[in-house]
């Protein structure tokens, strides 16, 4: 059996590229000069601006909480006599019942990326000389 020591795990995420990119390249002529940013400082706004985009949530939860919202309307006319629903055909009514469960997911959804930009917007105030950095960091 191999030794769990010769795993590894690679996260690619936005806080660990930023931090590998300064790691890798910060000795490199024309690198952004960080003047008078902590480290501290730096870790905290590349750590806050990764757990604002990690709080749109896993893809399995996207999946899950689409399913559900995207079933709810048809449980709920499920519970209604077809005499009062809007169509006399069944498969209509799903249809309609499907469609509202998509908007609704629409609805999630936007609502999710509009926290997330509220969340990023509140990192970049908090920690400005940070964000000018790291914007640099991006373009180098």
């Amino acid at each position: 059996m191999k030794d769990l020591s010769e795993y590894t795990t690679v996260i690619d995420d936005f806080q660990h590229r930023m931090e590998a990119k300064i790691r890798n390249h910060q000795t490199d002529q024309g690198f952004p000069d960080r003047g008078d940013l902590s480290e501290e400082e730096l870790s905290d706004y590349l750590f806050d601006y990764q757990a604002a985009l990690d709080s749109k949530g896993s893809e399995r939860k996207r999946y899950t909480v689409a399913g559900i919202l995207i079933i709810l309307p048809v449980l709920v006319m499920s519970a209604f006599p077809i005499e009062q629903l809007p169509f006399e055909q069944e498969a209509w009514n799903c249809l309609l019942a499907v469609g509202i469960g998509f908007c609704l997911f629409l609805l999630y959804y936007l609502f999710s990326l509009l926290l997330v930009k509220v969340r990023i917007g509140k990192v970049n105030k908090t920690y400005p000389k940070a964000k000018r950095f790291i914007d640099q960091v991006k373009v180098f």
